[in-house]
Formats: structure tokens, sequence, C-alpha cells
């Protein structure tokens, strides 16, 4: 290796001297082990020398920019001995040079000041440097140096928020927040090059080239949002571009994009809005969003002030009203956002009568008009399975105008999608694990209830929901089909469900009572209160029981297929079945304990758990199972 370095060094001084071309291939020579293996005399001595080259090389400077980017790559090279290369690192020229693998060991340069506050805010001091960052950023035509500028962006800023106090001193002491949005010439650069109102002006970005600099806009905006996106920082700037009142998240939202004349602007703009409505979205974490959950429905209200929200949320409840071509590309991101809006936001959708109403007649309209055929097909409304999927379950309760949507969805012929929404919806909501959840322990509580009636509602409107799902799981030529029946039936064994109240909830009047349940669904005795208690009453007791117990099927007519093999579709189905049977097991300890009756079960389990993942090959049900469509 000291020979290599030898080479190399005199081959850069014999560059510096005479102009010599480079030898690419000794460059080539210095991989990431090499480089990472070398002292750090060599390593300084090396960029020193690169450095030298580079300002006069007339040729391909990649190989020497990409030599640089692995020398300074090791963490112990810092921003300070970046400061200290000679001759001294022009960052403002090498961000604004048209050369992109310059622009990237610029921005790799660059970002060795992520790793401190104070290096940040060396950066900061330097207005020409932050200016032809965001320029960079927001013009350049090359998306990897695009991409990197904005990696770099959102990281400089991250890092400039460490320290202690309130987010209001933390924001006072972030020099290059303050540099970005409240020194007028960077703060107004965004705006200049971003709004359409420039295009075609002299030195400005052609209309095409400025909608690609407000999608960079909008992606930035999500990660970093915070009161500085938010409210009013230069109004001189604002007003000038439309702004009357608000910031950046004003612009970017209502003032930039043309929406009505570009409709791939419209798709990004309403995936950046069901973005923003996440409370966590933002990656600044001194933010009130982490710590305030009213912060949160700040989004939602200023959407809605703005009229983002309807307009947004009419292409999936009202598609009727729109252009169809128009639809072809609006109405599923359309669908996400509202799945966002009813999944972060649910009692903001309960307490919308005119939107939960709409909501629900849509996907009724759209699962009614589903024939057997498109369903075995796989032809799926995907997009509505995922609205369905994510709204309260209070909502989905019969005792509206209508059918619930729900009520729709077939278990046969088998469908992947239709098995999966109705197993989310069946489980109850997922633990909260986030601080900044807006859902409270009692708006939980009452999913859980809602989620157990749903169950047992629709196990009374489909008496053959289990033998349809055991056959589609024990239906192994069809794998995702059987993963999902699968996932279905650990979803229900997992299920954390809730008593329902003994008496009408006037707050929910769809809810029914614990007895009015049992009424509908024709069990006087009360049914079961937990998923795992379900699964141990009939129907499946004797449908989906015995399938777990029963070996695993095979078919070696696949491509791999086979005991053991990892590949094969019947060992996936077979390992995700042995998964359920582990579940059923943990749950059914837990109760077994006050329960005599369910110990012999817990031993069934425990021998077929030990004859593995396929288990036997004697038992009832080893052939391949098939599906009547």
């Amino acid at each position: 290796m000291d020979t290599l370095v030898s080479d190399l060094q005199a081959h850069l001084a014999e560059v510096s001297i005479t102009g010599k071309e480079l030898d690419k291939q000794l460059l080539r020579k210095f991989d990431r082990q090499v480089t990472e293996s070398i002292t750090e005399p060599v390593r300084d001595t090396l960029i020193q020398q690169l450095a030298e080259v580079l300002p006069n090389l007339e040729q391909d400077p990649a190989p020497v920019t990409n030599l640089i980017e692995l020398l300074v790559s090791p963490n112990t090279y810092t921003f300070t001995r970046v400061l200290e290369i000679k001759p001294v690192v022009d960052f403002e020229a090498g961000l604004s040079t048209p050369s992109s693998p310059i622009n990237l060991v610029t921005l790799s340069l660059l970002s060795k000041a992520q790793d401190s506050k104070g290096d940040v805010g060396i950066v900061a001091s330097r207005p020409p440097v932050v200016a032809a960052l965001i320029k960079l950023w927001l013009s350049t035509p090359d998306t990897a140096v695009a991409s990197s500028a904005h990696r770099l962006l959102v990281n400089l800023l991250t890092a400039d928020l460490q320290g202690q106090g309130s987010p209001s001193e933390i924001y006072t002491q972030s020099l290059l927040w303050r540099r970005v949005f409240r020194d007028k010439d960077a703060y107004g650069s965004i705006y200049r090059i971003c709004s359409l109102s420039t295009a075609g002006q002299e030195g400005q970005l052609s209309k095409r080239d400025k909608t690609v600099a407000q999608a960079r806009l909008l992606d930035l905006v999500v990660k970093i949002d915070c009161h500085f996106i938010r409210e009013s920082q230069i109004p001189e700037v604002e007003n000038h571009y439309g702004v009357k009142e608000g910031g950046l998240l004003d612009f970017a939202t209502s003032r930039m994009v043309e929406y009505e004349d570009d409709v791939l602007m419209h798709m990004t703009l309403i995936d950046f809005f069901a973005e923003l409505l996440k409370p966590d979205h933002s990656l600044v974490k001194t933010t009130r969003a982490l710590s305030d959950p009213s912060y949160a429905l700040h989004t939602l209200q200023f959407l809605e002030q703005r009229g983002l929200h309807s307009r947004t949320i009419s292409y999936f409840m009202e598609p009727a009203k729109h252009n169809s071509s128009d639809l072809t590309h609006l109405y599923g991101r359309s669908a996400n956002y509202v799945a966002n809006y009813a999944s972060f936001y649910p009692s903001h959708f309960l307490n919308s009568p005119c939107v939960l109403l709409k909501t629900l007649a849509r996907l009724g309209e759209v699962f009614h008009a589903m024939s057997s055929g498109r369903w075995a097909q796989g032809k799926t409304p995907k997009h509505d399975l995922h609205v369905l999927a994510s709204l309260p379950r209070l909502a989905l309760l019969p005792g509206r105008t209508f059918i619930s949507p729900i009520f729709f969805l077939p278990t046969k012929p088998a469908n992947e999608d239709v098995l999966q929404t109705l197993a989310t919806i069946f489980h109850g909501p997922a633990s909260q694990q986030s601080s900044d959840t807006l859902i409270s322990s009692n708006d939980d509580a009452l999913e859980h209830s809602a989620a157990r009636a749903l169950y047992y509602l629709y196990l009374e409107d489909n008496p053959d929901m289990w033998h349809n799902v055991v056959k589609t799981a024990d239906t192994i030529a069809l794998k995702k089909e059987a993963l999902a029946a699968i996932a279905l039936i650990k979803a229900v064994i997992t299920a954390d469900w809730s008593a329902l109240p003994s008496a009408p909830d006037p707050a929910n009047p769809t809810l029914p009572t614990e007895s009015k349940l049992a009424e509908k669904c024709q069990s006087p005795q009360g049914l079961p209160l937990t998923g795992i208690l379900a699964i141990c009453a009939e129907p499946t007791l004797s449908t989906v029981v015995p399938y777990l117990l029963r070996p695993a099927q095979t078919f070696s007519n696949l491509v791999g297929g086979g005991k053991g093999d990892v590949e094969s579709a019947a060992f996936r189905v077979a390992r995700n079945k042995y998964d359920a049977i582990l579940a059923l097991k943990s749950r059914l300890e837990e109760v077994a304990q006050e329960t005599e009756e369910l110990k012999p079960m817990v031993t069934a389990i425990e021998k077929r758990l030990a004859s593995g993942i396929m288990g036997g090959n004697d038992a009832v049900g080893s052939a391949v199972g098939t599906l009547e469509l």
C-alpha cells in the first residue's frame, strides 16, 4: 500500500506542475478499504494535493472528487480539518459551478459541519455559502446533487437545534435557522426561485424547472415544519408573492402551485398534504408537535381554513364532480389523504357528519359494484380498502341510513386485500406508543369495543367466514391469499377487545350494548370478550383450531418447493401458520390458568409445535388444497 500511496503522490505532483493528464486507473485503486487504512498525515497530504490539482483540471473531475469524498468520509475527519485544507475550500464556488462532481464533493465537505452546532454556526456566518446552497438545492438539474443538498440542509438545520432550554430559546440560538428564514436575501431566494410569477425572466428557471423546485421545497417543508415555516418571517418578501398572513407554509400550499393546469404538481401537493397530517411528520424534534397534540390539530385547521382540506377530499368522496382524466392520477392520492385524516384525527372525522356519511356512501358504492369475478381476479379497489381500514371502527358500526361498507366485503372468493382489511379492522387499534397521539385512552377503549362488535356482526352476516378463511389458508397454490388468511386468524387470536357498555351510550348511538349485540348474534348466553376466547368458541373451535393443529401443506410442484426451503411458497405459508400457532399458545396460556377445560388444548398445541414448522405427514389434510372460485 505504501508503494501505491507514493505512486499517487508523485503522479499528483507531476499533474500539478506540468498539467499532465490524470491517471484515472491509479486513482480508482484507492477504494474505501485503502483510504480507511492510511495514516492521518498521509490523508492530509493527499487531500492537499488533490485540492491543488482540482481548480486547474481540464478533464472530468469525478476521479479526483470521488477520491476526496472517500478520504474525508471517516467520522474522525472533522469540519475543523476541512477548514484547514490548503488552498482554502471555496464553498460558494463549489456550490455554484455547473459541474456535478464538484457540487457533490463540496456538499460532502460541508456535511462535516452537521456534527456540531458550533460548526453549523460557522456555515451560517457565511451568507454567500448559505445562499449558494439554497440555490443549488432548488435549481440544479442533477437529481443526485439535489438529493445531497436536501439531506445536508435538513441535517444542518436539525443539528442547529441542539441545546438546552425552551423551543423559543433554542430557536433564538440557532444561527442557521435565522440565516435561512430571517435573512432577506436567503429567504427571498426561496420564493423567487419557486414562484411561477418570475418564470422566463432573465436569470430565472423555466416553468418546468420551477415546478421541480416547488416539489423540492414541499419535500423540505414537511420535514422541518415548525413555527419558522408557519409564521411570518419577513412580511415584505411574503407580501410580494401573495402571502398576506402566515409564512412559507402558506406560500407553498396556497400560492406557489398552479394545480389546475399541472396534474403532476397537483399529485405532489396532495401527497404533501397527506404527509403533513401525520403528527410526527417533522424531523425537528424541538417543535411543539411532539409535546403538544393540539399543535397537530393546527395543521388540520390550517388546511380547512384555506379550503385545501375540502378540495382534497372531494376527489375521493365526490369523483363525479371532477374530470375523469384527472381522477386517474388524483383519486388514489385523495384516498390516502382521507385515510390519514380519519386515522390521525378520528374524533374530528366522527364529528364531521357530512364527511363521514359521504365517505361511507362512497365506500359502499364501490364495494357494492364489485362482482365476484373481479374479487377473484384480484382487481380490487385498493385505495378504497385502505380508506376503510383507516376509518374509526365506530364509523363502521351499522345503524346509519345505509349498510355499513364492511358487510360488502366477501371472504369467498379469496382476495388478499379484503382479508388484510378485515384483519386490521377486527384486531382493533394498534397500541399507542407515541406521546403525541391524538387518540385519548377513552377513544382507544371504544375502538376496541367497536372492533369486537364488528367481528361478531360480520360473522353473523357471513356464517361461512371461517370455513372460507381456513380453506384459503390451506391453499398454498394461492400463496398471497393463504398468507392473508393466516394473518386474519392471527389478528383475531391476538385481538385485545373491550366489553360493550351495559346501557346505551348517547355520545355513540351506533355502539350497541352488550345485551343488544348478543341478541343480534343469537347468543343469549353472551359472547366471548376477547379474541382468544372467540377462537376457543364455535364456530372457530371446530374450524380454525383443527386447521392450526394439522401439519402444514406441501406442494412439491412449486419451484423450489419442499420442506425446509425458505423460498418456497409451502414453507413460507407453513412458517406463518406456525407463528399463528405460537400466538395461540401464548394467549391461551394466559386464560388457561383460570379455565380448566382449556388445558387439554394447550397440551395439543404444544405437541403440534414440537413437531416443527411443517409438522408430520400422516395427518388428515396433507394433500394440496384447492380453492373453489
